[in-house]
């Protein structure tokens, strides 16, 4: 052997022989002689000293490693070659990583190889890696290879590295609740889950798992090439949040775009399990996937704000994958320097609404079910027909898990399209997850329905560890629950244990369902109970509380099913400290709608308590209670309860001024605040006057601390002066209100020129405001000059961040072509409305619960400027789609838009009529009448303007017939009554009758009797 020694010795893992082999026929076509053991070592050799042999005489040894790592002989032979490298003091050792192996594994051989040239296969079928090894093998220079890559276009950056360069990392850490971050070695590698190679028919989560890659990704080509643009943009750090309801499959298309990065592009990308550690980075770019950052905003924030404060030398991208936009809606100004533009994704579709996509998703799917099983595939089950039946039937049957859901109980069902999605899911739930445990609790004799109980309470938790579990089952003793949790250590023998406890069932849709069926099947009355334990024995009650938000909007709205949340709430505030616990879990931003209730009996509880306390000792329990108070009737509020809400600020302001005479240092902010909070809900429920009293006296609390303290309240001051300018101004004061906008304005240029980064938004929204009191007073130029300031600083800094600031801007868009409308600048006015229109749109479409509302108002007001330039055709489908658009928003939550609903309705009966189509107009108004009359009946003072304004149009619009029915004459008569008798009602109860709506009420008419 020594005549013609090798030019490398192969060491490698017995699983990646065919790997090895392969390349190793490569190599030998370039004339190089390698020394593999199949090869070289014939049956009867004396294998071990044949292995010396090639490893002393061989010229390299190339350390192969795949995706189990290195194996034990392998390790044997890693160690022998690094000692002859250290001694011979001469380079011989090439580490090679094959497809799906990291450096990770390399920098777990030996210390000794950081220094070294590597070589990475991120495929077999590419010729590079192989011409790369040979010239290595051949001695070339390793920077003339690394040109050869370069020169390759569509070449991964990371071919061939030293290993420090691959293991250069990102050292994530906490400490006091502040993120702390440094660049240095990293520790492993970023985690994109992968369970494709580990089939398992009996398990429904694999099955739906979007982990094991059943299909391709399908339908999402589009989303890709904004990832990959979004990726390949020049800014060195940047953050993307992508939203969409559960089984959209934006966990799937997040890690498909991680796994395309580290493949394509050489990239470190998946995600930071935890969010503290240390991890590799790569000289191409990292990416960092967040899954629901909703559930743990104070940390997320807490690191991205770290990110944008902190300058990095390696390239990162942070994926955010949330429900909703909610979490971008409170962000600090730095933090919104590195927010680029999100998405909102839906279900599979394209435009010829033939579903394409997702029938070819289902045969994927049906194929792949039967490949994995080692079995031939059946014809398909049904038809594109019904197929396209099916989807039509729901929107939700067009998401991707849906799909899927129908592949797989089509196998043991045929019929299966018969069935909707949610009895799809119930039907897999109880098939290979509810039969399956009981099954096997009746078998370790155990309580039937224990380990049901257990696998569905771990979702609220997202898994439920060791002591989590030892609590919850000491917990259920306690309070003798029907169901009988089994001990710890008989737990550890169940199917559930997995790396220390009890795992959430996933994707979440399943675990809502199974979740649902357990707390209203199994549960029964004791559901609430279950729940509530569930929450306390969570390491995290805060996260819990955020997922348990979560399951139960998806029961509700996805899967239609109603949850036993009264049950929880009963349970909870029959005890003070159960119900502090909980309020204290729910005392977070973002709080999920779902929760509402919950929160608000929890701070009713908090109320009562403090209450009784504050009867003993004021001094210390006074701030608590009017803290609680204060919260309470945020919540009442944004829950649609507008008395109670009032109520409870009202009594909050209150107990402020008392503490504040005895310590105006002390409670003087608080109280400021309170009595801002106050004015908002007396405004709100149509007390405009004190309102307008409140709003006043909190500016005057603010006017004295600023005086002591600009630095600390010139902002609070300025915030307070323009909500005062608001109640002013709806109160008829409009030289008052110019005024004291025209004071915030100046305060905020004060601050800006200090700080243009933290106050040049609010200066831009004060100059918004101080622009429409100048137009009410005349001031046209003045207020033409004030929102062209505004549109250009929202211009800048939708510039630097459009995910912050785009909706800023389309709103100064919209003011902004109003006032040029005013000044005769109408192809101006037209221009800047359509701009805010594509905005908004654009907006929408990533997140249409968040800006849908605005959307349909630039909608409305643009509408007005396509009539006002003749372009009725396209005036009546623009205010059509803010119709369309606030009905879907009224429908979620009519206490919100209802009257917007109505405003547009009455709109859109104008342009209806002006177009002939008088049966609809009169549709529109009638229905925009019926709204307003709801809405008076809940609240008089504040919904009987406009629905006079409607009679009003309602009335007109009949009354532009010149032939009347004799139906159509007594609904005249009846709606000319009507609206006579709301007008002497609101003279008699002494309603505050917007500006506005002040020359409707003018006028004399007489009374029903005369």
């Amino acid at each position: 052997m020594t005549d013609n020694p090798p030019d490398a010795f192969l060491s490698h893992r017995s699983t990646d022989k065919p790997a090895v082999e392969h390349i190793a026929a490569a190599l030998q076509k370039q004339g190089l002689n390698c020394f593999l053991d199949k090869w070289d070592i014939a049956p009867g050799d004396e294998w071990l000293r044949n292995l010396e042999q090639g490893l002393r005489d061989s010229r390299f040894i190339v350390i192969f490693f795949g995706p189990d790592g290195i194996g034990p002989y392998q390790q044997a032979e890693a160690d022998a070659a690094l000692r002859r490298q250290i001694q011979q003091r001469q380079h011989c050792v090439i580490p090679v990583l094959l497809p799906g192996a990291t450096p990770e594994h390399i920098a777990q051989c030996s210390v000794f190889l950081q220094g070294v040239n590597a070589l990475r296969f991120h495929t077999l079928d590419d010729p590079l890696p192989n011409d790369l090894l040979a010239g290595l093998l051949r001695g070339e220079d390793p920077e003339h290879l690394r040109q050869l890559i370069r020169a390759e276009a569509q070449a991964p950056a990371d071919l061939l590295q030293t290993l420090q360069s691959w293991l250069s990392g990102l050292s994530i850490g906490w400490q006091d609740g502040e993120c702390i971050i440094s660049e240095d070695q990293g520790q492993r590698c970023l985690n994109i889950p992968d369970l494709s190679t580990s089939f398992n028919a009996d398990s429904i989560e694999y099955l739906l798992s979007w982990k094991s890659r059943l299909t391709s990704l399908i339908g999402r080509e589009q989303e890709l090439q904004t990832l990959h643009a979004w990726a390949d943009a020049p800014q060195q750090i940047s953050c993307c949040l992508i939203t969409g309801e559960g089984g959209t499959g934006k966990t799937r298309l997040a890690f498909e775009f991680a796994r395309q990065l580290r493949d394509q592009k050489g990239w470190q990308a998946g995600e930071a399990q935890g969010l503290s550690g240390s991890w590799y980075t790569a000289d191409a770019g990292t990416l960092v996937v967040i899954d629901y950052p909703e559930q743990r905003p104070d940390k997320v924030r807490a690191l991205l704000e770290t990110l944008a404060r902190q300058p990095l030398t390696c390239k990162l991208r942070v994926l955010l994958l949330g429900r909703n936009g909610d979490f971008l809606q409170q962000l600090t100004q730095t933090l919104q320097t590195i927010i680029a533009p999100g998405f909102e994704l839906t279900g599979l579709a394209d435009g010829a609404d033939t579903n394409a996509d997702a029938w070819q998703l289902f045969q994927e799917a049906w194929q792949s079910l039967h490949q994995r099983q080692k079995r031939a595939a059946p014809p398909l089950p049904l038809t594109p027909a019904d197929f396209h039946h099916w989807q039509q039937r729901h929107t939700t049957h067009r998401r991707p898990l849906f799909v899927l859901a129908l592949a797989v109980h089509c196998m043991q069902q045929p019929g299966a399209h018969e069935l909707n999605a949610p009895e799809i899911l119930r039907a897999l739930v109880q098939q290979y997850e509810i039969n399956r445990l009981i099954k096997e609790a009746k078998q370790m004799q155990l309580d039937p329905h224990c380990l049901v109980m257990l696998r569905a309470l771990g979702a609220i938790a997202g898994k439920l560890p060791g002591e989590a579990l030892r609590q919850l089952i000491q917990a259920s003793e306690k309070l003798s629950l029907d169901i009988r949790l089994p001990k710890l250590n008989q737990l550890k023998q169940t199917s559930l244990w997995l790396d220390g406890g009890i795992p959430a069932l996933q994707p979440d849709l399943l675990a809502a369902d199974l979740l649902h069926h357990t707390l209203t099947e199994i549960a029964d009355d004791q559901a609430g109970t279950w729940q509530y334990c569930a929450l306390v024995a969570a390491p995290d009650r805060r996260e819990a509380s955020s997922i348990l938000g979560r399951l139960i909007h998806d029961a509700q709205f996805i899967l239609q099913r109603s949850w036993p949340l009264q049950a929880l709430i009963g349970w909870v505030i029959q005890d003070d400290e159960r119900s502090a616990s909980i309020n204290t879990a729910l005392n977070r931003n973002n709080l999920e709608r779902s929760l509402l209730p919950l929160s608000i009996a929890t701070w009713q509880k908090a109320v009562q308590a403090h209450e009784q306390l504050a009867q003993d000792n004021f001094a210390a329990y006074g701030p608590d209670l009017a803290q609680s108070l204060n919260n309470w009737s945020i919540n009442l509020a944004v829950d649609g309860q507008r008395t109670q809400a009032l109520q409870a600020s009202g009594r909050a302001a209150a107990i402020y001024e008392q503490l504040t005479q005895a310590n105006f240092a002390a409670y003087g902010a608080d109280l400021a605040a309170s009595l801002s909070n106050w004015s908002n809900r007396l405004a709100a429920d149509g007390q405009r006057a004190q309102a307008l009293e409140v709003i006043g006296r909190a500016v005057a609390i603010y006017e004295q601390l600023a005086q002591a303290n600009f630095v600390a309240y010139g902002a609070d001051l300025a915030m307070s002066l323009n909500n005062w300018s608001n109640r002013l101004a709806a109160d008829g004061q409009r030289a008052q209100a110019l005024e004291v906008i025209g004071r915030a304005v100046k305060i905020y240029e004060q601050l800006v020129q200090a700080n243009f980064a933290a106050y040049g938004e609010d200066l831009a929204a004060s100059l918004n405001n101080w622009s429409v009191y100048l137009a009410r007073d005349g001031q046209r130029a003045q207020a033409l000059d004030a929102i062209g300031r505004a549109v250009k600083i929202y211009e800048q800094l939708a510039q630097a961040n459009f995910a912050a600031y785009g909706s800023d801007l389309a709103m100064s868009l919209n003011n902004w072509s109003i006032r040029l409308a005013e000044d005769g600048q109408h192809a101006q006015a037209l221009d800047a409305i359509g701009r805010a229109v594509k905005i908004y749109e654009q907006l929408a479409q990533a997140n249409f619960a968040a800006y849908g509302a605005d959307l349909a108002s630039s909608l409305n007001n643009w509408s007005i400027r396509l009539a006002e330039d003749g372009q009725n055709a396209q005036a009546l489908d623009a205010i059509g789609r803010a119709v369309a658009i606030r009905e879907q928003l009224a429908q979620a939550n009519f206490a919100a838009y209802g009257a917007v609903l109505a405003d547009s309705l009455n709109n859109w009966s104008n342009r209806l009529a002006e177009d002939g189509q008088r049966a609809q107009a009169l549709d529109a108004i009638k229905r925009a009448v019926a709204i307003d009359e709801q809405l008076a009946q809940e609240n008089f003072a504040a919904y009987s303007p406009a629905l006079a304004l409607n009679l009003n149009n309602w009335s007109n619009r009949l009354a532009e017939n010149a032939v009347l029915t004799a139906e159509e004459a007594k609904q005249l008569m009846d709606i000319r009554a009507r609206l006579r008798q709301i007008k002497r009602r609101v003279r008699d109860k002494g309603v505050q009758v917007p500006a506005h709506y002040a020359w409707l009420f003018e006028s004399s008419e007489p009374d029903d009797g005369d």
